[in-house]
């Protein structure tokens, strides 16, 4: 039998069912949070699809999860460039126009890891929940600037793509101060992994598609040969530069092969190769002709790999040529002018070096005939200084230094001593290369001999002019008085003999002959000393007695000076015999004694004098004549000089000068003391027994 219910039990079930319908409101909430929650990830998903880029995408998501969730402002920190730190991404949202100045404060920041909230999340790759107002500006940064606009909540959220690299920190902040909201976290969490999902997808599209843009630009302006063939040998893509130079229709060459395009034998070459990358499966390089329109075959080097698919095998080959023509020409033109340049070098007889700025030996070129001869390891890779002696070697190392310095051609001459025997070089020395100088080495002895010689003989031909102008001189002063002698007497002769005695007769033939005597004695001089400069004049010694010798002379020259008196005295108590030249000894002593005579006063003798020592004999003609000036005491012996006081006192000029010839021959020597109206002193220092 049923039971009426009681109002208790009716109480207890109506309280029931207000359990069951509030726990099916629960559901049905979180049915339709969920379903919302799904529909927003949806959409979040397909704007960020529809996103231009990274940053972009970015701003999507702020605004969606601000919008969603009820944060009043979102930014967004991305890695920088290096890694080192956050910086402010351009990517932000807020819901009130009065945060603008906010956002230019943070735009200022850059945040290193575990500083800040974005650095903190940026290392921990985890969530961050934070009480602003309950937070010291140690662990919130921005404290100050959040305060002022008002913030009490914020929340970082990292976005990390599959390889667990964070793509970016979101950073939320709203007005209320609310406690941690596990499930706010979550959601946000939840959008955070789709959108690194997404944005890594995206990063990885845009690289993909600058790739592409890259290869295409690259593509597009090479002035290389770029293109890609099957392995039949059919194009399937060529470059800009192709089409313009062997294929206008760049479209069209898709399908075509090398056959299609170039002549057979160029065609089969080029697909041969072919067949041998794909044989050798590696990248293989070498050079290739083909034939341009404008100027016939051009050389380049190709270079050609295999391409391969996912399963490893060969689908494809890529080949890059480069017109390498001029280059080989400009190698063909070098190689020409090196062998010409070597050519030449191997002409030129001069020895060679290259030195670097230091003064080292760097190469050589030798010489032919080169009396040097220094081994290449005497002197490669060594110093200036190893090689010559000091002195050279500082004037070699100047002059480098200046041909580096001004760039301009040094000349160095130096001798060496070579094989025993002085050799003299000339060094020129250029700018070879940068900090380096090429020194050619020239062997001019024989040049140094031969401008020596040439300097010789415009001495001797200077000498010879002078002494054709002194003879001149000489012979117009000298002859003048015997002819006028010769041709007064020869007339009287002629107009009066027939009324003149025999006497007076007789003493105008002498005048006549002693003219005549003394031009002889003129011409003989001057013969005498012309066989003497040319060499000519002969030395023959015989075994003379010269005490006996001296005597005669002494004789001699009183016969023709008797109002003068020469006195004789031999310092040796025995004989005194030499091997000489008894002519060439005349020749001595007659001008000697007859010039200290000429030049001495009538009542002043003359000192002749004799002494041997050892094996030589020594004679000494002293007069107390008018002396010798002594500025002109080293140009007495000169042919046809005299002294300046002769005044008119006759002479030639050529006795002394036949003197110092005369002695030579006998290897001796003559000395002069002498003071201009003192007197003069002739010392002849002569060898007993001259090897002939």
């Amino acid at each position: 039998m049923n039971q009426e219910p009681t109002p208790e039990s009716l109480s207890a079930t109506i309280s029931q069912l207000k359990q069951i319908n509030e726990q099916l409101q629960l559901q049905v909430a979180a049915h339709q949070r969920a379903e919302a929650e799904v529909r927003f990830l949806h959409g979040i998903t397909q704007f960020i699809n529809e996103s231009h880029d990274f940053h972009s995408a970015l701003a999507i998501a702020l605004e969606k999860i601000c919008q969603f969730t009820g944060w009043q402002f979102g930014e967004a920190w991305t890695p920088s460039s290096d890694d080192r730190n956050l910086t402010c991404s351009p990517a932000w949202y807020s819901a009130d126009p009065s945060l603008e100045q906010f956002r230019h404060s943070s735009e200022g920041y850059k945040f290193a890891a575990n500083i800040g909230l974005p650095g903190r999340v940026w290392v921990s790759k985890r969530p961050e929940w934070l009480h602003i107002s309950q937070e010291p500006e140690t662990i919130f940064l921005r404290k100050s600037f959040a305060d002022r606009v008002g913030f009490k909540t914020a929340l970082g959220m990292p976005i990390v793509d599959s390889g667990d690299r964070v793509l970016a920190v979101l950073v939320f902040f709203m007005f209320a101060s609310c406690a941690e909201n596990t499930h706010l976290i979550e959601l946000v969490a939840t959008i955070a992994v789709q959108l690194g999902t997404l944005l890594q997808r995206q990063q990885a599209e845009a690289a993909l598609y600058q790739s592409q843009a890259w290869l295409q630009a690259i593509l597009d302006n090479s002035t290389a040969l770029i293109y890609i063939k099957d392995l039949d040998g059919k194009y399937l893509l060529v470059n800009v530069w192709f089409s313009l130079l062997f294929y206008p229709d760049r479209a069209g060459v898709k399908g075509k092969t090398d056959y299609d395009i170039f002549p057979p034998e160029i065609a089969a070459v080029l697909q041969q190769n072919d067949r041998k990358v794909i044989a050798a499966k590696s990248p293989i390089d070498w050079e290739e002709l083909l034939p341009h329109e404008d100027d016939g075959l051009h050389t380049y080097l190709s270079i050609k790999f295999p391409l391969y698919n996912e399963r490893g095998e060969p689908y494809a080959i890529c080949g890059i040529s480069t017109d390498i023509t001029e280059r080989k020409r400009a190698e063909d033109a070098l190689r020409s002018s090196m062998a010409t340049n070597r050519a030449l070098l191997n002409a030129i007889p001069d020895l060679m070096f290259r030195i670097n700025r230091s003064g080292v030996f760097v190469n050589f070129k030798a010489a032919k005939g080169d009396r040097l001869h220094l081994p290449a390891h005497e002197f490669l890779g060594k110093h200036l200084s190893e090689v010559f002696p000091t002195e050279i070697a500082k004037a070699f190392d100047s002059c480098i230094k200046r041909t580096l310095f001004t760039n301009e051609v040094q000349i160095l001459e130096c001798q060496l001593i070579v094989n025993d025997e002085f050799r003299d070089y000339e060094l020129r020395i250029a700018v070879s290369a940068e900090n380096e100088v090429m020194a050619i080495v020239r062997d001019i002895t024989d040049r140094k001999r031969t401008e020596a010689e040439i300097r010789l003989a415009l001495e001797k031909e200077k000498e010879l002019g002078e002494l054709k102008s002194r003879f001149v001189t000489m012979a117009s002063h000298e002859f003048r008085t015997p002819l006028a002698t010769i041709l007064s007497s020869s007339e009287l002769l002629e107009h009066y003999s027939h009324k003149w005695s025999e006497d007076r007769k007789l003493n105008h033939l002498q005048r006549i002959q002693t003219s005549v005597k003394h031009m002889t004695q003129l011409l003989n001089d001057v013969l005498l000393i012309g066989k003497a400069e040319a060499g000519k004049l002969e030395f023959k010694p015989l075994l003379i007695d010269l005490k006996q010798f001296c005597h005669e002379i002494v004789e001699e020259i009183q016969l023709t000076a008797s109002d003068r008196q020469i006195i004789f005295q031999c310092h040796a108590d025995e004989r005194i015999t030499g091997m000489m030249d008894e002519k060439l000894l005349r020749h001595i002593f007659i001008n000697l004694l007859s010039n200290a005579v000429k030049y001495s006063p009538a009542d002043s003798p003359v000192n002749f004098e004799l002494t041997n020592e050892c094996d030589t004999v020594i004679f000494r003609v002293r007069d107390r004549g008018i002396g010798i000036p002594l500025a002109e005491q080293a140009e007495i012996f000169s042919s046809f000089h005299r002294a300046s006081n002769v005044g008119n006192i006759s002479g030639t000029g050529l006795g002394l000068a036949i003197v110092k010839k005369s002695i030579d021959l006998h290897d001796g020597k003559i000395a002069v003391e002498s003071s201009v109206g003192l007197g003069t002193i002739f010392t002849v220092v002569l060898p007993l027994n001259k090897q002939v």
